[in-house]
């Protein structure tokens, strides 16, 4: 269910029990605001585990209330620009927590390539990000399906197409992934340090260049990600972040070990947290990799080449079947690394 409101609101969320002739409830107030002309007081839906939806005027704002079948469960997160609230109602047994030791269901996982159509990335030295990531998607899943033949890989877009990216994960979610896995290319048109490999989870935060690279995956303001970021540090996610942070530490060091093959003193930017739109509502572990850096020369010389995409697309599916293994925690290599 998608909610869209005319500006970004505060709201609350909350889950009642079932009460006499009442199913279980899952409502959402919206203070200080009214409903469009053209919302109805009750819509029926009957599948999925939603039975109807029901709107009603609560003092100077709204409630929304969401009718569920007793097994149900809600899962809510939010898109700005414009703003939406969304809520993913999931029937009994549609998604399983993976265990934070030992080995991991890998039935199906999905893979992103960010960007697509219209929607080119960055650019630097003739090179454009939405060609490379799909590139790498197809060469990661090819080596997936011949590492581990019984996992099924799919991937949002194979071809250079527009998908949204609220569609991304909503596409994850639908088929049941046991992974989700966003591949990008980070770029910067101010002087940077360091390139290398960043690794990210979804997570509030007050880096600079975080929410900076997060507006611009997004296509959002900065201002936008930050206000993003209030809204999801009211909510709940503690077993979907525990599995996408065990998920990133994998890709991280062993997509920066595939680069290092090639660029051996490719820089670790780390795990870190952002606001990216692609991980919102993500039902099973997800992350996104920054896999190199567009905007130096060396890294952009090297994706150029068959040899280093290929590295890369083999570190990213090492640390993939290693999360699936239940491999110990890979060590931080950032503090041994030289500059």
């Amino acid at each position: 269910m998608v909610l869209a409101l005319s500006d970004l609101v505060r709201f609350e969320s909350s889950e009642l029990p079932a009460d006499g002739e009442l199913p279980r409830r899952f409502a959402i107030l919206f203070p200080a605001t009214s409903l469009g002309g053209e919302v109805a007081a009750a819509t029926p839906v009957g599948s999925g585990g939603l039975l109807r939806v029901r709107t009603s005027a609560e003092g100077p704002g709204t409630r929304v209330t969401l009718d569920l079948e007793a097994d149900a469960t809600p899962v809510l997160f939010v898109l700005p620009e414009p703003f939406r609230v969304i809520v993913d109602v999931r029937p009994a047994g549609s998604a399983a927590t993976a265990p934070s030791v030992g080995p991991r269901a890998m039935d199906l996982l999905v893979l992103d390539p960010g960007h697509g159509g219209d929607d080119f990335g960055a650019r630097a030295f003739g090179l454009e990000e939405q060609d490379i990531t799909l590139d790498l998607a197809i060469r990661v899943r090819d080596i997936l399906r011949a590492r581990v033949p019984g996992t099924r890989v799919v991937l949002t877009r194979e071809e250079d197409r527009f998908v949204s990216l609220e569609q991304r994960t909503a596409m994850a979610n639908a088929v049941g992934a046991d992974v989700f896995v966003s591949i990008h290319l980070n770029a910067a048109w101010e002087d940077v340090v360091h390139g290398g490999v960043t690794t990210f989870v979804l997570d509030t935060t007050d880096d600079t260049q975080a929410v900076r690279l997060a507006a611009r995956e997004n296509g959002t303001s900065e201002t936008e990600v930050g206000a993003l970021s209030r809204i999801l540090a009211g909510l709940h996610r503690d077993e979907q972040s525990e599995g996408s942070r065990a998920l990133a530490a994998q890709i991280h060091h062993a997509t920066l070990t595939g680069g290092r093959r090639v660029l051996p003193r490719l820089y670790d930017r780390g795990v870190r947290s952002a606001m990216f739109h692609v991980l919102v509502g993500a039902a099973m572990p997800a992350v996104l990799v920054e896999a190199s850096f567009m905007t130096r020369r060396e890294e952009a010389d090297a994706l150029r080449t068959e040899g280093y995409r290929q590295s890369l697309a083999e570190g990213i599916a090492d640390g993939i079947v290693a999360y699936a293994r239940g491999d110990a925690p890979p060590p931080d290599s950032r503090a041994r690394q030289t500059p």
